[in-house]
């Protein structure tokens, strides 16, 4: 009891407002949704004094001190971060060749055709109007400023009047910081309730690999690798500076949110180093002046992101190899200078892996906040307790304990790395597939079909041309044309039932003529006659409006708007990056469609001969004849699922588009004024759009299950 006591008495009131809200989640489930709000008004309560304490704190630091003193502190503190840099890299790398074996493959986004985003340093750095920089909280174009300000400060005399006024603004500041964490619990309580309650199963499932592997890596950073160093380098010992970072760190973790805890950082570290008798004026400068240039420069904790870059290249079929480390590391320290959301886009683009997956990063930042930011709050500690005992000159090896904690956490990474790899291989092996989950694509509305292998000879006189609307109800059937395997238009199943993005759109078109359904196969060569001799409606399969076919059959207007693309395998695809890489070597292209585009390009490009092939498994079946096939990126990434070992890409330069529609006969303008306007009806009330993001985006393909609570599972009926 007098442990306890003691426990509450030392006002732990953030630890106690993180247990009570994860406890809470886990109790209510979703119910809890609704203090969101309140956790969002509370970190904005926070943000009040942050920009003004970094312009108070860097300018007041700077300009207490000497000319000499500023070079020799900045110096060594430019080695200290150049230092944790390099160590801190060093467990990432190893950490990323944890990854268990991976079948790749992903659905398409839209995001893989758009342009790169090009960082601009000179406007993340270069304050070319400060007050503009404030505006925006452009935090290290702020930073520079101040540094400058500050520095121009330290030799002129008349500097004090102005250091003495800004001196009282930081305080007062101070005091607002300490009146808004005092109630802060409040906070912590319900973002950490809303989190815990709302994270669903599918978010997790979707990442999981990447969270395990983000989370070992944090854990061995926070716990291990940067606190053992401050604790092997300097008097500070470990325990001690757990305690010290506690409510940074808690608030770091419940927020996502690191810029907002910038101050309770700074107070921590000065009342540490009082309390261990080492505090001085130079300290409190050096601790005022290095957390905000800590908090701009790339920290441990926004590197740890990197770890997201060499995932995405494993589960897209594109691993960083041993060769592209130096690479990687020089880009990724330079990106990294700007945002993580300028970076990682970067970065991505510099591997050569897909764009699309910059979509996933954003889908999981909320998880991974919870480990990079307090990640990023132990690096800053770190970071300016050593720098202030270096500077000092009281870092020192010669120790028991020393070689104690330096020995501790070089042991304990190659077990924090097993554990990842145990988890992980666990994880992928019990995971679902990337075919699997395509293969179990299923149409939600259907109509009574009939799915035939063949055209049936009663079919074939050819009297039913001049199909229209009238005899299509009164036979009570609609007959579709349907290419095979035109994934994911048209294809079966695993459960053997046709399936995809038209035949959806087929059902539906059955179901609003109140007629039953059936589905008749052909080849795109075909198309021409099969449609012209009657024997069936409409071809449906993600066909190409184009203008070869424009006077043998009548195209319906637009249904989609497809992005051509080349499929070749993992390790060819950095071949087709440019049209200007394409000009510059001989190569055998296969396709299916775009005859007419492609007569168009060869004559650009006489080094290219294509090939066009009966279907897409023509291509499968002996790709190696082929150096790459082209195809609408939409279809392409639908097929990279089911043979992971191929990849998609968007050559550089001229993009092509195209659009696709339904196709009738040449003479039935009646059908095919009704399905203009019924494609008119579709796009408005959303249909179209939600069978893309089903079928070609993927979104929903997998089963979404009712958040779990323990109210749920165990006491249902007490809030009946």
């Amino acid at each position: 009891m007098n442990t306890l006591l003691e426990f509450l008495k030392n006002r732990n009131w953030m630890l106690w407002a993180l247990i009570l809200g994860v406890a809470t989640g886990l109790i209510f489930g979703e119910r809890v949704a609704f203090l969101q709000p309140l956790g969002a008004g509370f970190v904005k309560l926070m943000q009040i004094t942050i920009f003004p304490y970094i312009v108070v704190s860097l300018i007041v630091g700077l300009g207490k001190f000497n000319p000499d003193q500023v070079r020799s502190i900045l110096l060594k503190a430019a080695t200290v971060m150049v230092c944790l840099w390099g160590v801190g890299l060093f467990a990432i790398w190893c950490f990323t060749f944890t990854l268990p074996q991976h079948d790749a493959g992903t659905f398409f986004s839209p995001a893989l055709i758009a342009p790169a985003n090009n960082i601009d340093f000179a406007q993340q750095y270069i304050p070319a109007n400060p007050f503009a920089s404030l505006a925006e909280g452009n935090v290290p174009a702020i930073v520079i400023f101040c540094i400058a300000l500050g520095m121009a400060l330290i030799a002129n005399k008349r500097k004090n009047t102005v250091l003495e006024f800004l001196d009282v603004i930081g305080q007062g500041l101070t005091v607002i910081s300490k009146k808004v964490i005092s109630i802060f619990p409040i906070g912590i309580f319900a973002m950490t309730a809303s989190t815990a309650g709302t994270l669903s199963i599918e978010q997790l499932n979707n990442l999981q690999v990447y969270w395990v592997l983000v989370l070992c890596l944090g854990l061995y950073l926070m716990l291990v690798l940067l606190p053992m160093l401050v604790a092997a380098l300097t008097p500070i010992k470990y325990r001690a500076l757990i305690l010290v970072m506690r409510n940074a760190w808690i608030t770091a973790f419940s927020t996502g949110n690191v810029f907002i805890v910038l101050p309770v950082i700074t107070e921590g570290i000065k009342e540490h180093m009082r309390s261990i008798k080492k505090a001085d004026e130079q300290a409190d400068h050096i601790a005022e002046v290095l957390v905000p240039i800590a908090y701009t420069f790339p920290s441990l904790g926004k590197l740890t992101t990197l770890i997201f870059v060499m995932f995405a290249g494993w589960l897209t079929g594109n691993p960083i190899s041993l060769t592209d480390i130096p690479n990687v590391t020089l880009s990724a320290m330079l990106s990294y200078f700007a945002n993580v959301h300028l970076a990682i886009p970067f970065m991505l683009d510099s591997l050569k892996i897909p764009a699309d997956s910059y979509q996933l990063y954003l889908s999981m930042s909320v998880l991974t906040a919870k480990v990079v930011s307090p990640t990023t709050v132990v690096y800053i500690f770190a970071f300016v307790f050593l720098s202030i005992f270096y500077c000092r000159k009281q870092l020192h090896l010669k120790r028991l304990r020393s070689v104690y904690y330096l020995t501790l956490f070089s042991a304990l990474l190659p077990a924090f790395m097993l554990a990842s790899f145990t988890l992980n291989s666990y994880l992928a092996k019990n995971s679902q597939a990337a075919d699997e989950v395509i293969a179990n694509m299923v149409i939600a509305d259907k109509v009574p079909a009939h799915v035939l292998g063949y055209v049936p000879k009663a079919y074939q006189s050819g009297e039913l041309s001049l199909t229209n609307i009238d005899v299509i109800k009164k036979r009570n059937l609609l007959r579709i044309g349907y290419l095979i395997d035109n994934v994911p238009f048209s294809y079966f199943n695993q459960k053997n039932e046709l399936v995809g993005f038209d035949i959806s759109l087929a059902h539906r078109l059955a179901s609003d003529l109140n007629v039953n359904v059936e589905f008749i196969p052909f080849k795109k060569h075909q198309l021409n006659e099969y449609l012209n001799k009657g024997f069936f409606d409409v071809a449906m399969s993600g066909l190409e409006i184009n203008v070869a076919d424009l006077t043998k059959v009548r195209f319906s207007d637009q249904v989609l708007q497809l992005q051509l693309a080349l499929l070749a395998k993992d390790h060819q695809l950095d071949r087709f990056t440019t049209l200007k890489d394409i000009a510059k070597q001989p190569l055998t292209i296969a396709h299916v469609e775009y005859a007419p585009i492609l007569h168009q390009v060869a004559r650009g490009y006489p080094n290219v001969a294509f090939k066009q092939l009966p279907n897409l498994k023509a291509y499968f079946g002996d790709p190696d004849k082929y150096d790459a096939l082209v195809i609408s990126a939409e279809a392409g990434f639908a097929w990279s699922m089911f043979y992971p070992e191929f990849g998609v890409v968007v050559p550089q330069g001229e993009v092509s588009k195209y659009p696709t529609g339904f196709a009738v006969a040449k003479r039935n303008y009646d059908l095919l004024n009704y399905l203009n306007a019924w494609l008119d009806i579709q796009h408005a009330n959303g249909q179209i759009d939600a069978n893309y993001r089903y079928w070609i985006l993927g979104q929903g393909s997998q089963k979404t299950v009712k958040r779990w609570s323990l109210i749920d599972e165990y006491a249902p009926e007490l809030l009946d």
